[in-house]
């Protein structure tokens, strides 16, 4: 068996990314392992780095038992962008507050956008466990500002903007509702879609006529967005209208509509998602499969418990 030195010397020689399975060993690495990768990293020809992050993103959403966050922390700061874009995305899924500094200053600095949207779109987990209590006052500012700083700034490339809007709507304040209004009376559909979507994360029952409404909308994501937004609102009136769009013409918004019910529940819900179960469609199936979970999760949260 090849030592973990041995191991980076082949990589190190490799043209391309090697396949998924090679890579397996990156997982999991201790700090010395981390510190000799990093040396490594350093001296690979240019466009391995961007191929290798690639791949190591696409493994870790394939398998949550796979952990390669030491290698992405160390990428956030590499001289390629598409590097560092790679090393955020890999990290999505990681709460450790040790994150928050190093995102921030990315969402602020970083002179990519794409870097600088997906620093946004990290934001946002950190966003929600911040009003779900779960941040220290001066971390939930540190987040909850830079959002505010990037959505503020004159000239910001929009996509940044969106995934901005979208990550800071976690937060239940007044100038955050007034960023959501704003940006659903643009013209700009795109920054329509994330004002749809920023609704339901801000969870205010301010925002039920407007998603109502925009799931009558001619533009698919749009009505896509306000059925996801309703399910986040999770108020049981809506049913009557996420029922309607089980009949969407397109198969997307028909499964956010499916999964909206089993999170606002009640009898039509119910009775809805069970007529869904005996569909020819399987998609159609699979999402009532999981929506119907979700109704039976918040009816009896022991309910697992209780049947062993």
């Amino acid at each position: 068996m090849t030592t973990f030195q041995e191991y980076l010397d082949s990589l190190g020689k490799q043209e391309q990314a090697p396949k998924g399975a090679a890579l397996l060993r990156l997982s999991g690495l201790s700090p010395q392992e981390a510190a000799e990768f990093a040396g490594t990293w350093a001296t690979l020809p240019p466009t391995l780095p961007r191929s290798i992050a690639a791949k190591l993103v696409e493994l870790s959403e394939d398998s949550l038992e796979l952990d390669f966050s030491s290698l992405f922390r160390s990428c956030l700061e590499d001289k390629d962008p598409q590097v560092r874009e790679q090393a955020v995305r890999g990290l999505w899924e990681c709460e450790e507050r040790a994150l928050i500094r190093p995102l921030v200053r990315l969402l602020v600095e970083d002179p990519s956008a794409n870097v600088r949207t997906a620093a946004a779109m990290a934001l946002g987990r950190f966003a929600a466990l911040a009003q779900e209590g779960k941040l220290i006052a001066k971390d939930s500012e540190r987040v909850r500002d830079g959002l505010l700083a990037a959505i503020n700034r004159t000239g910001e490339d929009e996509d940044v903007r969106r995934r901005a809007i979208e990550a800071v709507a976690h937060f239940d304040r007044e100038d955050v509702k007034e960023i959501i209004r704003q940006a659903h009376k643009s013209g700009d559909s795109k920054l329509r879609q994330s004002a749809i979507y920023a609704m339901g994360k801000n969870a205010d029952m301010e925002w039920l006529p407007v998603i109502l409404a925009a799931m009558e909308s001619r533009y698919t994501a749009v009505r896509y967005e306000a059925a996801t937004a309703a399910g986040h609102l999770g108020e049981e009136s809506t049913a009557p209208y996420l029922v309607k769009l089980i009949e969407d013409e397109d198969s997307q918004v028909q499964v956010a509509a499916i999964i909206a019910l089993g999170s606002v529940g009640g009898p039509l819900a119910k009775r809805v998602l069970l007529q869904c179960l005996q569909s020819d469609d399987e998609v159609v199936q699979q999402a009532a499969q999981m929506a119907m979970g979700s109704i039976e999760f918040d009816e009896n949260p022991l309910g697992f418990r209780l049947d062993r």
